[in-house]
Formats: C-alpha cells, sequence, structure tokens
C-alpha cells in the first residue's frame, strides 16, 4: 500500500514538472513573439502603413503581458499612428504624456523627435522650433548612433518643412555622412533632393536622383519614392518634355495609391493635370485637376490646389466659357495668395525665432555678468573683514569696479534698446517696434481728426536677386532700397521693414493723394538704384499699396491688410507699379499722373502706372 502511494505521488510530481515546463515555454514564447512585433512595427511603420496597424492592433490584444517600457513604446507606436492618419492633437497628446512619464532616455528623445515632426506636418512652426531647439542642444550627450542619425533625419524634415532649405540640406548632409542603410538611407537621399530641388539646384540628370530612387526602392518606401518621383516630373515640365513626366508618374501611380497618403495623391494629380495641359489633353487634365483639389481640400495649403486651379481657369478660359474660367481664376488667386502667405508665414516664424534666440543669449550674458558682479562683491566684504588697513583701496577697487560694469550694463541695455526697436539689417523700425508706434499714432490722428496714410511695398522678384547673385547682394538691395526711401519722407513718418523684402510707411497728417505721389517716387528711385557697387548689373523693382484712414479707418490691422490687398494688386498686375485701395479716389488719382511729360506718361503706362 506504502508504495503504491509512493508511486502515485512520484508520478504527480513529475506530471506537475512538466505542466509547469509547458506554461514556461508558453509563456516565453509569448514574450518573445511580443518582442518579434515591436521590432517588426519599427521596421514597416512608414512602408507599410496597413501591417502596422494590423501589429499594433495585435499588441493591444496582449497589453495585459506587456512590461512598463513596452506599455510606453506600445503608446508610442499609437501616438506614430495617429499622425500617420493626419490626427495631430491626439497624437501629440500622446507624446508629450510620454515625455512626462517614468520612460526611458531613449523613448524620450523618439517622443520629442516626433513632436518636432508633428508640429512640422501641422505647421506649427515656433512649437516645432522649440522642441526642435531642445532636441539638438541634448545631442552631444547622447551615444546612440541611430538616435543621432533619426535626430539629423528630423532636424532636415523641420527645416525644409519651414522653407529653410539650407539648413536642411547641411542636416541631410550630416545624415549621409553617417553610416546608414535601408530606411534611414532612402530619408537621408530624400531630404538632400528635395532640398537641392527647392534651391533650384537640382537637374533632372543628376545621378543623385537615381541613387535616392534606388535606396528608397531597396528598402519599400513607397512615399519617399514618389516624392522623389515629383520632383524629377516637375524638371521634366520645366523642360517642356511632359511625355516624359507622365510617363514617370504613371509609372508610380499605382504604388501611391496603395497608401492613400492624401498629400502626395494631390501632388500627382496635379502634375499630371498639367502636363496633359500642355499636351493639349484638356480633358484628362480638367479630370486630373478636379480630383487634386478634391484631394487637398483637407491640406491647410498646398502649391497643388494653387496649380490645378490654374490648369482649370486655362482650359475654362479656352473653351469661351468666361464664367467659369473667372470663378476658377478667383479660386486660384486665393489659392496661390494664400500659399504665399504661408511662406512669409514660416519666414517670419523663424526669424521670431531666431530674435527670441539672439535675446534669450543677451539676457543670459547680462545675468552672467550681473553674477560675476556679486561674486566680486563677496570676496571684496570678505577682504575687509580680514584686514581693515585695505579698507580704503579696497572701496576704491568697489567703486571704480562697479562703475565699470555699471556703464557695460547701460551699454547692454543700450544695445537690446537698439536690437528691440531697429532692424539690424536696414537700420529701419523693425515689425515690432512699427506696430507701437503706429498704434500710438492712429490713436492720436483719430482723436485729432488728422490725416493718416498708410504705404506698403513689397520687393519684386527678390528670391530671384538673392538665388542668381547670392544672399550678400540681397542684403545690399534691401539696405540700398532702405536708404533711397527714407529720404524721401518726412522726418515723423513711420518707416519700417515687416520681414523679408516687404516694408511700410505710416504717414500722420497725410493725405492720400500725397502720400499717392510719395509712394510713386519711392517707386521711380528704387527702380533708378544703381547696382553696380553690388557686384552684378540688374534692375530692382517694387510693387506698391497706398490707402488712408478715410478709406480703412484707424485700426492699424485692417489699415494694413487693405494697403496689403492693394499691393497683392500690384503684384497680380505685372508688379513694378502703385495700387490705391478702393475706387472712390480715382480722380484723386488721376490728378496724381496730371503733372507727368507726354514722354513720363507712356513710360509709366508700361511700367509704373497707377491702379485705382
Amino acid at each position: 500500500m506504502v508504495n503504491l502511494f509512493s508511486k502515485r505521488l512520484k508520478r504527480g510530481r513529475i506530471f506537475c514538472l512538466f505542466l509547469m515546463l509547458i506554461v514556461h515555454n508558453s509563456w516565453s514564447a509569448q514574450i518573445e513573439g511580443t518582442q518579434s512585433l515591436f521590432n517588426q512595427a519599427e521596421q514597416i511603420r512608414s512602408s507599410d502603413p496597413v501591417q502596422f496597424i494590423t501589429i499594433i492592433e495585435k499588441l493591444k490584444q496582449r497589453e495585459e503581458l506587456l512590461t512598463k517600457e513596452q506599455s510606453h513604446n506600445l503608446k508610442y507606436l499609437i501616438g506614430y499612428s495617429l499622425s500617420f492618419q493626419g490626427k495631430f492633437d491626439e497624437a501629440l497628446t500622446i507624446y508629450k504624456n510620454i515625455l512626462s512619464s517614468n520612460a526611458q532616455t531613449t523613448l524620450k528623445l523618439k517622443a520629442n523627435l516626433s513632436i518636432v515632426n508633428t508640429y512640422a506636418i501641422s505647421k506649427q512652426w515656433p512649437e516645432g522650433l522649440y522642441y526642435l531647439s531642445d532636441t539638438l542642444n541634448t545631442l552631444p550627450k547622447i551615444s546612440d548612433d541611430l538616435l543621432i542619425q533619426r535626430s539629423y533625419a528630423v532636424a532636415a524634415i523641420f527645416y525644409n518643412q519651414l522653407g529653410q532649405y539650407e539648413l536642411g540640406l547641411s542636416f541631410a548632409n550630416k545624415l549621409l555622412q553617417e553610416s546608414i542603410e535601408g530606411r534611414t538611407l532612402c530619408v537621408a537621399h530624400n531630404l538632400k533632393l528635395e532640398s537641392l530641388f527647392k534651391l533650384d539646384l537640382l537637374e533632372e540628370n543628376d545621378p543623385q536622383i537615381r541613387e535616392g530612387i534606388e535606396a528608397c526602392q531597396q528598402s519599400n518606401e513607397v512615399v519617399m519614392v514618389s516624392a522623389i518621383y515629383s520632383y524629377l516630373a516637375t524638371l521634366y515640365l520645366k523642360q517642356n518634355n511632359p511625355h516624359q513626366a507622365i510617363s514617370i508618374l504613371e509609372s508610380n501611380f499605382d504604388s501611391l495609391k496603395t497608401t492613400k497618403y492624401v498629400p502626395y495623391l494631390a501632388i500627382f494629380n496635379s502634375l499630371l493635370s498639367q502636363a496633359h495641359h500642355d499636351l493639349g489633353t484638356n480633358r484628362q487634365a480638367e479630370e486630373y485637376a478636379l480630383v487634386a483639389i478634391d484631394e487637398a481640400k483637407n491640406i491647410n495649403i498646398s502649391n497643388s490646389s494653387v496649380n490645378a486651379y490654374r490648369v482649370l481657369y486655362q482650359i475654362a478660359e479656352s473653351r469661351g466659357d468666361h464664367k467659369m474660367a473667372l470663378e476658377y481664376h478667383k479660386k486660384f488667386a486665393e489659392a496661390d495668395k494664400a500659399y504665399l502667405d504661408d511662406i512669409k508665414t514660416k519666414h517670419l516664424a523663424f526669424q521670431l525665432a531666431e530674435h527670441q534666440a539672439t535675446e534669450q543669449k543677451s539676457r543670459i550674458g547680462l545675468l552672467d555678468k550681473q553674477n560675476n558682479l556679486l561674486k566680486i562683491e563677496q570676496r571684496l566684504a570678505r577682504s575687509e573683514a580680514e584686514n581693515n588697513r585695505l579698507f580704503i583701496a579696497l572701496l576704491i577697487a568697489i567703486i571704480t569696479l562697479l562703475s565699470f560694469w555699471g556703464y557695460k550694463s547701460w551699454m547692454t541695455q543700450k544695445r537690446l534698446k537698439q536690437l528691440a526697436e531697429f532692424d539690424a539689417l536696414t537700420g529701419v523700425f523693425n515689425r515690432g517696434h512699427f506696430t507701437q508706434l503706429a498704434q500710438s499714432a492712429l490713436q492720436y490722428c483719430e482723436n485729432s481728426d488728422i490725416y493718416l496714410s498708410c504705404i506698403l511695398f513689397d520687393l519684386d522678384k527678390f528670391k530671384t536677386i538673392n538665388d542668381s547673385y547670392g544672399h550678400a547682394c540681397g542684403d545690399w538691395v534691401l539696405k540700398r532700397v532702405a536708404d533711397v526711401c527714407k529720404v524721401q519722407g518726412r522726418s515723423n513718418d513711420i518707416f519700417a521693414r515687416l520681414g523679408g523684402e516687404e516694408f511700410s510707411i505710416l504717414l500722420p497728417g497725410c493725405d492720400l493723394l500725397t502720400a499717392t505721389k510719395l509712394a510713386e517716387t519711392c517707386r521711380k528711385a528704387i527702380e533708378q538704384i544703381d547696382t553696380r557697387n553690388s557686384g552684378a548689373k540688374f534692375i530692382i523693382t517694387a510693387s506698391f499699396g497706398v490707402t488712408d484712414a478715410k478709406l480703412s479707418g484707424y485700426d492699424l490691422e485692417k489699415i494694413t491688410a487693405d494697403a496689403d490687398m492693394a499691393m497683392y494688386c500690384s503684384k497680380h498686375d505685372g508688379r513694378n507699379r502703385t495700387t490705391v485701395f478702393g475706387r472712390a479716389l480715382a480722380d484723386e488719382n488721376a490728378n496724381v499722373n496730371a503733372g507727368e511729360n507726354a514722354g513720363s506718361e507712356a513710360s509709366e503706362n508700361r511700367q509704373g502706372r497707377l491702379t485705382l
């Protein structure tokens, strides 16, 4: 009996051990399988969006089995998926929660980089610059080569999206200098080609295009391959080769459709529309244009819409359908203005960030000096307690030192005031100080019932000057334009550079007729600038917009917006001209031209006529 019981007990123990071994092996297999899913998701997150979402759903089903770090990683992948679907606010919430959690430093850096990338896509430039600066400042402390490479990639992406293509190109080159392969190599080539394309430094036979396509095809990055094909197709269209452009686009169109990535679907349809219009196949061109507009409707600002509306306008005009042509032209003008305004907004955001960084450095320097002064005072106080015989000498030293540092602080404050009020390049008021002075002037003129006018002007094709002759030449042009315009006005006129190549003159006590004459005088003076001292020979022109308080009221935003609208009309009507806001002042503008001689009138009608 005892032997039988002992045998059964032994068998039971063996069975339990066998069962525990099975459970352990099953548990280990699940852990290994889960980590394999994470690795797979990381590899295909942009190349295969459909499979990526499927993997996320599988990981959600195993959420109870995940470690803390795997849970944080799953949240990050969910945030990435939301970003890819355009749900930026939800994605940003997840990323920022990771930053405030106890996740590992590497995952926090990934989240920070995704925040920068999301802000770039959603066009929230100041916020993106803040997080990008924080990321780049921490890079020297990072030893993970993959994270460093990814940081370079995100920086290049952000700067390209912001329109700072020189910076984007520098980070793309840094990335290509790293030991990279696969998807990262594809991203690096794509970013460099985008920067070169936007800087007009890319040609259709450039071997870098083929290198980029091969790198992205090997890693199955369909979206990035499509981006490179869009650059190549655009270059063919510029070379008046629409057949080749269509061939390039159609060869990759089916693959792009599988990604359902709307921005490049809109770009492809827009380019196909333009190519067919160049060939004269207007039916196909119209179909592609309408699809491009429909796909781009959920994109805030898109050059695809601008190109598509232009094609539709030209097709309607060729058919003699003037009503539809006018409707499409209005939409084209609206989309084109929004696109140009978006470019200006990007440049302004970057300039503002640079100004804030400079101001912050100045403040830090001032605080350092103040801290040094406190340390010196403490040392002097200790020395006085140790040796009273040196009291007088030390007191003189303190007074001298305080006077010196006081003078330095005064000079620093003076310099800060100069930076805060004046544009460093041209010497005229900057945008911030102009706003303060303009508000005061408008309030005073409104209370005193005094005339007030506003002139807004923008240099024509300034980017071409920068691209053709260099930024040093462009800076020379801005300074020379500011100099010649300053001497035309009065001492109490408020003359400012609003940003880039855009200037404004607020004229208290000046009626619309006088302001229009001044605008014409400035326009002619700009056109007569001798550019040979810049090292190149070219002509500078500007487009002017004029309004006054009677037409636009005493609200700064309204009066500048009306002047900007008039200036935009000058741009639209052929540039190098002055446009007055509103039709009620036609007689006054006629008087402006009445004093010109017959030869001057003919020249003005060709180049600088007043538009009412």
